[in-house]
């Protein structure tokens, strides 16, 4: 079947008026595989000078592939899983597509079909598919779009600006094919920057699409700015040329907050020349990359991620191991600092998502051991870590995740440890108490309780009528004493749940407070020689 509609065809491209045309490209979007071969198998593509390039498997599918071969022609069903073809459509325009579209629809559907009218769309065909139909339709769209394109193709010398696929060539660093003149805006002596913006609106892609159209159209009014959407979500990379790392921080800042921080910006580090905006591209990609680290700021530079990476973070697991102290105080001003460094050094340590997700459950685990020591297990119940774990695995940026917990954290230490009735040196012995068992020190608690520790060390002897040694010893062997009795443990395993690390020492501070070493003690226990009422007395 053989049908002479605007040309013929010629080596696989199109002959119009004398000149070579190359193959009009379509793309098939149907959620039905069968429909979509049908479709394929019924016209004689090469004859009419089309191409079927690619397929899309519902909506967004083929609005993704919209985006990525931007075809000719697209065949569409009406209704489909996810987006509709109508919304389809809608939103390739919104982010630039030009080319044609044919609406199938079923005879039930023809009136909802009818709302792509506002989108020009005007060739609807009923399914089941009539072949003669749709090659007439494709005929008339094929005579329109070689039209167009004969009008529309001039090479527009001299233009300020560069046309949207120079410039995505820029970004890659591909200008071999680019015309010198488009791009005299962008030679040697300037200082050009590229900015990646997306929107932060979750699970919303109307509401994405409609705020980056917005911010599009925005810069498109600024001076040397060029914009221009590169992805299936609309994100749009932005080359600024000659303006200031203040001004883009300022433009970017303003954007932001005109939108309510649902937008993300990331800079890319300054060039000179044209060949190095692939540079800026790929610094300010990385970052987007990293968004999960960063998205809280809102708009970050490469710059200011450089001078974070350049100052000396401190180990995460140190800082998280000082959460719980300042729980146990119900010291809520010290907490959030602490939630505060342990964020900035998952930043600057620029760990994967996976790794923080890990860090973080690891810190909610830890804590709720550390809870279960301090009031038992009972009490321990109501700190929700299986709530908190389950976010972790779903937040999507670290910022969230510390704020989820930085607010069960405390409200946890006001259910259970905010008593504001107790002094400071009631808290100070209820911390020894909890943690005579870990490694303590005079200087340690003062860090904790903001004093200085001379002074704490002077006031603890007034408050307690003994010095901070030698009350923190009396608590170790008092339960060593009770371990020992028990015979569950070996002398060296009970020096250490009581918070010795060195056996000797261990052993000469024991005789010295009960006046035999530990295994005698443990002997006499189990012979009888001292009785259970003897063994329990505290010492304190």
């Amino acid at each position: 079947m053989s049908y002479n509609i605007i040309a013929e065809t010629k080596n696989g491209g199109l002959i119009l008026k004398g000149r070579f045309v190359d193959l009009l490209k379509v793309l098939l979007v149907d959620d039905e595989p069968n429909v979509r071969l049908g479709v394929k198998m019924m016209i004689p593509w090469d004859e009419l000078g089309l191409e079927v390039i690619d397929e899309g498997e519902d909506g967004d599918d083929g609005l993704n592939k919209i985006l990525i071969h931007n075809p000719d022609i697209v065949i569409a069903d009406v209704k489909m899983p996810g987006m509709t073809g109508i919304q389809m459509i809608d939103a390739a325009i919104k982010n630039g597509f030009k080319g044609k579209a044919v609406i199938l629809s079923g005879y039930s559907d023809f009136a909802y079909a009818k709302e792509a009218m506002s989108l020009g769309v005007k060739r609807f065909i009923l399914k089941p598919v009539d072949e003669d139909e749709l090659i007439e339709c494709l005929k008339s769209l094929s005579a329109e779009i070689i039209a167009e394109k004969e009008s529309s193709i001039k090479l527009q010398k001299g233009s300020e600006y560069l046309n949207e696929s120079a410039i995505k060539a820029l970004l890659v660093g591909d200008t071999s094919g680019s015309d010198s003149s488009a791009l005299k805006e962008y030679s040697s002596g300037y200082k050009f920057n590229v900015v990646l913006i997306s929107s932060t609106e979750k699970n919303n892609f109307e509401s994405r699409q409609f705020v980056l159209d917005k911010i599009r159209r925005q810069l498109s009014e600024m001076e040397n700015v060029e914009a221009v959407p590169i992805d299936l979500n609309g994100m749009l990379a932005v080359i600024f040329k000659d303006n200031s790392d203040e001004s883009i921080l300022e433009c970017m800042s303003r954007i932001n907050l005109d939108y309510r921080g649902k937008v993300f910006a990331a800079i890319g580090e300054s060039v000179t020349t044209a060949q190095e905006i692939s540079v800026s591209y790929r610094s300010a990609n990385e970052i987007y990359s990293n968004r999960f680290l960063y998205l809280h700021y809102g708009v970050i530079s490469a710059e200011k991620i450089r001078e974070q990476s350049s100052e000396n973070a401190a180990a995460p697991e140190t800082i998280a191991a000082q959460i719980f102290p300042f729980m146990e105080i119900n010291d809520k001003e010290r907490l959030e600092g602490c939630f505060a460094r342990f964020q900035e050094s998952l930043c600057k340590n620029r760990f994967t998502p996976e790794k923080i997700r890990v860090l973080c459950i690891t810190t909610v685990l830890n804590t709720k051991s550390l809870i279960i020591k301090s009031v038992g297990e009972k009490k321990a119940e109501s700190f929700k870590d299986d709530y908190i774990v389950s976010q972790i695995g779903s937040l999507g940026s670290l910022h969230e995740i510390i704020e989820l917990m930085k607010k069960e954290f405390t409200e946890f230490s006001d259910s259970v440890y905010g008593r504001t009735t107790k002094s400071t040196m009631e808290r100070v012995v209820q911390y020894i108490h909890a943690n005579y068992n870990q490694e303590l020190r005079l200087e340690m608690l003062a860090n904790i309780f903001g004093y200085n520790s001379a002074y704490l060390g002077k006031v603890f002897h007034q408050y307690m009528g003994d010095n901070f040694n030698n009350y923190l010893d009396k608590i170790r062997i008092t339960e060593a004493k009770r371990l020992l009795a028990e015979d569950e443990y070996k002398v060296y395993e009970v020096a250490e749940k009581v918070g010795y690390t060195n056996i000797n020492y261990f052993h000469n501070k024991f005789k010295k407070y009960v006046g035999v070493s530990p295994l005698n003690y443990k002997k006499a226990c189990l012979s009888g020689e001292i009785s259970a009422d003897e063994e329990g007395k505290d010492e304190t």
